[in-house]
């Protein structure tokens, strides 16, 4: 995953979590992915720990050269807040199915899942910016 994307959705997240947390506080202050994982994790915040496992995982097997495509990693965002998501979910229902970024994003914005819809607003913004 490449940096700009961890970064866009460390900033997703952050937005969601309590001032007083640590995890908090280590995003506020530029901490390793490391540090930021093991205090979410610790706090309960397990969609984030999830995350920044899965990135640290990735810039193991591949080094920290490799540069992933967006929209890999943005499927790759999406499944793991998928397994969060009750079966109830209409935004899980959305997922499942394989519809488009922009119905989930309204789908989750619905639901309260604000850090799934900013993540995919601005993969959808990127993708509009990026070259064909």
């Amino acid at each position: 995953m490449e940096m700009k994307n961890i970064d866009h959705l460390l900033r997703s997240f952050r937005g969601d979590l309590p001032d007083g947390s640590r995890t908090a506080a280590a995003l506020d202050r530029g901490a390793r992915l490391e540090e930021i994982s093991e205090l979410a994790e610790e706090e309960g915040f397990h969609q984030l720990a999830s995350v920044l496992f899965e990135a640290e995982q990735e810039a193991l097997r591949e080094g920290s050269a490799a540069v992933e495509d967006q929209a890999v990693a943005t499927d790759e965002f999406i499944q793991i807040i998928r397994q969060e998501l009750p079966d109830s979910s209409k935004t899980a229902a959305a997922i499942d199915r394989g519809a488009t970024w922009e119905e989930i994003s309204e789908l989750a914005e619905a639901e309260g899942l604000h850090q799934l819809a900013s993540a995919l607003f601005e993969a959808e913004q990127e993708q509009l910016r990026s070259p064909a």
